[in-house]
């Protein structure tokens, strides 16, 4: 049976709330790197490594603020130093935001019964965990931290994680949305189909009886006759229901993988090195007791070149590929640019 390493109740504070084209969360990535991160901390003697993460999240406060008291929110970002001519020093706009959070990490090698490496890797994790970083925030404070090698106290730990929701993966919501539209418009992209979560649409319908005044006007444009249209404008519900969001979920390989040490100033010289963009999905918040099994809400990689994506569940069909019309110029692709 699965066991798991539950970290009640994180305190993260000024971590990173943008990912690639979203904000309001850190991306999935995040968690996943702090998991591997960790299980990199543990001794070897213990023979144990951690996997697939369940994000639980029960409170999140982004630094925003309405500069004039209503309209559009702004990050609140830091005011640096001076430099030494006294200028205002530059900055780069930061999202941060304060989050509690409960991490539900797979465990693997933990031999059931085995008491002593139970209580050695308690003690580890309880010594790593509060210097390390979470999504490039802090950890201020966690409640605790522990074992679940049983299916009735996964069962009772879920419980004791309410209130809190759940991220789950629904890519499936959005390639089967692609495909519709794909069969109504041949030149639908995959970035109108993944939009469609997110906008708020409405529609405008022209009324059958041209005489009413009960509804809105639509005035004829300047170049076209002068008429006037009726129309009942309505709300256009989103592709399915839920509270569905945008996530960045992986990457997406623009490059071939090059051999160590043949690109120059990357992290790393020793390991091979490719060029990547940040790869976008559909996930939905989930109140906690509706997850019935840990499992189904554990996000692990899943490599498929040049995909390189986090999901809930193990992929059982082709990755749609992305909509990029390849020019000339992107065919050669030079790494001392």
């Amino acid at each position: 049976m699965q066991q798991y390493i539950l970290l009640k109740k994180l305190n993260v504070q000024n971590a990173n709330a943008i990912a690639g084209l979203t904000y309001g969360f850190p991306a999935i990535t995040n968690f996943l790197g702090f998991a591997h991160a960790l299980s990199r901390k543990l001794p070897d003697k213990l023979k144990i490594k951690l996997g697939g993460v369940a994000v639980i999240s029960h409170k999140n406060i982004v630094h925003a603020r309405q500069p004039k008291g209503w309209g559009d929110y702004v990050f609140a970002l830091t005011r640096n130093p001076l430099t030494q001519q006294g200028n205002t020093a530059p900055i780069n706009e930061e999202g941060r935001m304060n989050m509690q959070i409960s991490l539900l990490i797979e465990v693997e090698g933990l031999v059931a019964g085995d008491q002593t490496t139970l209580q050695l890797l308690q003690e580890e994790l309880n010594n790593s965990i509060p210097s390390m970083r979470l999504a490039g925030g802090q950890i201020t404070s966690f409640e605790s931290c522990e074992v679940l090698n049983d299916e009735q106290s996964q069962q009772k730990a879920l419980r004791r994680l309410m209130p809190g929701f759940v991220l789950l993966d629904r890519s499936d919501y959005l390639e089967a949305h692609f495909s519709t539209l794909k069969a109504k418009q041949e030149n639908t992209s995959l970035f109108d189909a993944w939009c469609d979560f997110v906008k708020l649409k409405f529609q405008a319908t022209p009324l059958e009886n041209q005489n009413s005044e009960s509804e809105q006007v639509e005035p004829a444009q300047e170049n076209e006759e002068s008429t006037k249209i009726r129309v009942s404008w309505k709300y256009v519900v989103k592709p399915n229901g839920g509270y569905l969001v945008p996530i960045a979920a992986g990457y997406y390989a623009i490059s071939e993988l090059y051999a160590a040490g043949e690109v120059e100033n990357v992290r790393d010289k020793t390991v091979p090195v490719a060029f990547a963009e940040t790869a976008y999905s559909v996930g939905e918040w989930q109140s906690v007791h509706r997850l019935k099994q840990i499992n189904n809400g554990v996000w692990r990689y899943t490599y498929q070149y040049p995909w390189y994506i986090a999901k809930t569940t193990s992929t059982t069909t082709t990755i749609l590929e992305p909509d990029i019309e390849v020019q000339t110029s992107d065919t050669v692709f030079d790494p001392d640019f």
